[in-house]
């Protein structure tokens, strides 16, 4: 079952990530400031962290559960971030 929620949220990863640099080119704000080194850290991690299928665990926490946590955190970052930089909904 994780197998499958992190193929999903490599997805929704890909796809997000797309929609997040559509957003870079078109508009430029204060807010993109914040938000690229998080998601640049976030990113870095991910593929930093080794293979999910080989069952190592890091700090006591098995390196599939980080990973489907930094991919869930990534994607509320962009969710928020594309939510905040709408010119409708300026939260921030």
């Amino acid at each position: 079952m994780l197998n499958t929620l992190e193929f999903i949220l490599r997805i929704l990863f890909f796809v997000l990530s797309i929609v997040w640099a559509g957003k870079i080119m078109i508009l430029r704000t204060d807010k993109q400031i914040v938000i690229n080194p998080l998601l640049i850290i976030i990113s870095s991690l991910l593929v930093i962290l080794p293979s999910s299928k080989e069952g190592i665990e890091l700090l006591g926490v098995s390196v599939q559960n980080i990973k489907i946590t930094l991919y869930c955190i990534y994607i509320v970052i962009i969710v928020l971030g594309i939510y905040s930089t709408n010119k409708k909904h300026g939260i921030f």
